[in-house]
Formats: structure tokens, sequence, C-alpha cells
């Protein structure tokens, strides 16, 4: 069975507020639109190590696991001072990793089954503390299942881009549609188009449920995992607010993000 691996910096996870919220980053080294993504140089770290550091550098979590098919990613992540967990190399969604890597680090033989975990993309390192802070706080009530966050779009061009993950809510905040189509089709100014932003909490019985249920029709349609909960009843309530991100998907992604990286240095 693959065993967790990790750094020896236990003075930082004992420092972590104890809110009950775990961090999983799934990894998957190879991807069709930008070979060896994980591994990809950011400002002189891989790619993984930069959202790594994003995401533990937030106060919600108590604690942050890499989740990865590859033993070159587990191995740069320790040597980064982080935790990494090797993980089937056959998965076919990040939501899959994750709930294999919960299965793994579940050390109790009787783990509580409301217990939150926030899967954070792997490609994301330039994720909101402030996002993470409030998906955990929405998780904080009772009856929320999953929760993920959005964003405004700031630049309507990208409405159109077909890599920008738009979301619909209800009254409510929650999640009524996802696609990779300019959704609304009509907007103005009362209604601005959000941009999905790709982190999402769940319950540990929510994450096992989804995670034992075939790919669903939309799901397979737009290519986004988080179809699956809605196909199948699972409400999706969205914190949205100034979180917006820079994912990486294509080499174009990756120079926006060099350059991004490099100007937020340049201020520093």
């Amino acid at each position: 069975m693959p065993r967790p691996q990790s750094s020896t910096a236990e003075r930082e996870v004992r420092s972590r507020p104890q809110l009950g919220a775990v961090g999983i980053i799934p990894a998957r080294l190879q991807s069709t639109r930008l070979p060896n993504k994980p591994l990809q140089d950011l400002g002189g770290a891989p790619l993984i190590v930069r959202v790594l550091e994003r995401v533990r550098s937030s106060t919600a979590l108590r604690d942050v696991w890499v989740a990865t098919d590859s033993d070159e990613v587990v191995r740069a992540v320790v040597e980064a001072g982080g935790r990494a967990i090797l993980t089937r190399a056959d998965h076919a969604s990040g939501l899959d990793r994750v709930a294999e890597a919960v299965r793994l680090l579940s050390d109790t033989p009787d783990p509580d089954p409301d217990s939150v975990f926030v899967n954070i993309q792997g490609d994301e390192p330039f994720v909101s503390r402030d996002g993470l802070d409030h998906l955990v706080r929405v998780m904080e009530r009772p009856e929320v299942r999953m929760a993920s966050l959005a964003a405004p779009f700031l630049d309507r061009d990208e409405v159109e881009d077909p890599n920008r993950v738009k979301v619909v809510v209800d009254r409510e905040g929650r999640a009524l549609y996802f696609s990779r189509a300019a959704i609304p089709s009509g907007y103005g100014p009362a209604s601005i188009p959000l941009q999905h932003i790709g982190v999402y909490a769940y319950r540990r019985r929510t994450l096992f449920e989804l995670a034992a249920l075939p790919p669903s029709p939309l799901e397979t349609a737009e290519r986004l995992e988080q179809l699956r909960a809605l196909e199948n009843g699972i409400q999706i309530h969205m914190a949205v607010g100034e979180y917006q991100s820079t994912g990486i998907d294509t080499p174009d992604d990756l120079a926006r993000a060099r350059d991004q990286w490099a100007t937020r240095r340049t201020q520093a």
C-alpha cells in the first residue's frame, strides 16, 4: 500500500489552527495540454511547489498534502518541506485522486464522516487565501455538504474562453450549472458572469459518495467533474468574492503565470 511521505517540519504543522479542514492538492504528472505540468518551472521552483507554498500560507487549513501519481512529484514536494502521498495512476479526475488520498490518510478506525477536506487544483499557484478562508467558513454550516469558489470576471473577453469555466448561481448562492460555454448567454451590469475557481470543499461522506458514482453525462460532455454532484442532487454552495486566480492548463497559461510571478516579485 502506498505510504504518506513527509518532511519533518513538525513545528509548522503543530502551529496550524485546528479547524478540522485538511487541504489535498491532486497532481497528475502527465497532462494532455501541458506535459509534466506539476514539474514545470515557475519562478525557480516546480509549479506544484508554488501551489503548495501558497496553500500552506492559509490559516484556514490545519494540514496540507499533495496527492500524486508520480515519484518525481513526491520527491519535489518532500524536498521543499511538504507532505505528499502516492496514489494510483489511473484516476479519471482530481476528485477520485483526492478520495483515494483521504482513505490512505485515515488514521482512526472510525473517522468522522462530517470532517472537511479541501481539494485545491495542482495548477493554481495564485489561489486566494481569503477564498480558502471563506470556503472553510461556508462548510461550518452543518447543512452544507459541498462548496466551491467563484469570482466575477475582470476581463469580459475571457468569458468566451472555454478554458475559463463559468458558473451561474441561485439567490441562495448555490450553483445551478457550470459550463465552458459563456453562461448566461446574455448579460449586462445586473448579471456579471462568474468564473469558477477550481477549489472544492467536501464532507468526508460526500467525497466518498461522489467518488463511488460513475461519470455523469453532463460531466463527460463538459469535461467538468463538479457536474457529477449536481446531476446526482448534491448542492454546491458557492463562496463568491474577489478570488480571481490564474489556473494553468496550457503553455500560454504558463507563460502568463510566469509573467505574473515576475511582476509580483518585482513589486514585493
